[in-house]
């Protein structure tokens, strides 16, 4: 159970914390410093935004499961232009090179995706990286005899994508599915945890943003979601926790592609009212 501790030499009762509190747990009594209502350790969520928002570092929330570790304040903002430039130059990485990201650096990546917002700040995601290559192609080829399932089963008017196009590649020796990429990462939530979905997607939304910081390309892994999604072999493979299912997955590589502008977009569909 999360326990609020205040520094009375610190705090000034300015009462942002109680303002910020998204529960309304946070009570400051006439002359007395801040302490969470009667029920407030039972409901709070540990988002941290008492202590995020504090001016004089007054506030400490602690809980077995939070990790310790403070980061400096940096006020500076991003600039607009630079922030717009980065989204707009992001690209889905299909040349990959051989060459592993260290996990030094790929630990640090995904050190960082503990910030992505989750669904009442539950931080139920988990992560799943095939660092291996060898088992990364292992898994690949599960893939595929997904889809040799499927186009054995269903003519090839009724599928949407040219399975048969695929199996003749991947058994020429390409790589269709993961693209020869080293790694590929999956978020998984227990099956009855209603947003874990949206959990798992808003955090590889932030590694694909952040990954190019780290010199690393990313790519949506679509026929590899879709094939964990109703292929057994592959999800025995995976071995995830009992209950679990994945979210979806992403692959990650050094690029061997250098991409020199941004590409056109249609326009965009916004209704105002």
């Amino acid at each position: 159970m999360p326990t609020l501790k205040v520094n009375h030499a610190d705090c000034t009762c300015c009462g942002e914390c109680a303002a910020t509190c998204p529960l309304r747990i946070i009570r400051l009594p006439d002359g007395s410093f801040p302490r969470f209502c009667d029920d407030g350790a039972e409901r709070c969520i540990i988002c941290g935004h008492c202590e995020a928002v504090c001016p004089t570092a007054a506030i400490t929330v602690e809980d077995p499961r939070l990790d310790p570790t403070t980061y400096p304040a940096l006020h500076a903002p991003i600039p607009k232009k630079q922030f717009a430039h980065h989204l707009r130059m992001r690209r889905s990485i299909r040349r990959f090179s051989p060459e592993p990201v260290e996990r030094e650096t790929l630990q640090e990546l995904l050190d960082l995706m503990r910030y992505a917002p989750t669904g009442m700040n539950c931080q139920e995601l988990q992560w799943l990286v095939i660092y291996d290559t060898d088992e990364l192609r292992r898994l690949s080829g599960l893939v595929v005899d997904w889809m040799r399932h499927l186009a054995s089963q269903i003519s090839p008017a009724g599928l949407n994508v040219n399975f048969e196009g695929m199996i003749k590649s991947w058994d020429k020796g390409n790589d269709p599915i993961s693209r020869k990429a080293p790694h590929l990462v999956l978020t998984h939530t227990h099956k009855d945890f209603s947003i874990g979905t949206v959990d798992g997607l808003i955090a590889l939304s932030y590694l694909d943003l952040a990954a190019p910081a780290y010199g690393i390309g990313t790519c949506w892994a679509g026929y590899f979601q879709y094939a964990c999604e109703s292929w057994q072999p592959l999800r025995d493979a995976l071995a995830l926790p009992e209950g679990h299912q994945p979210s979806y997955a992403m692959l990650l590589g050094k690029p061997a592609v250098r991409y020199q502008r941004p590409p056109k977009r249609n326009f965009g569909n916004v209704v105002w009212r």
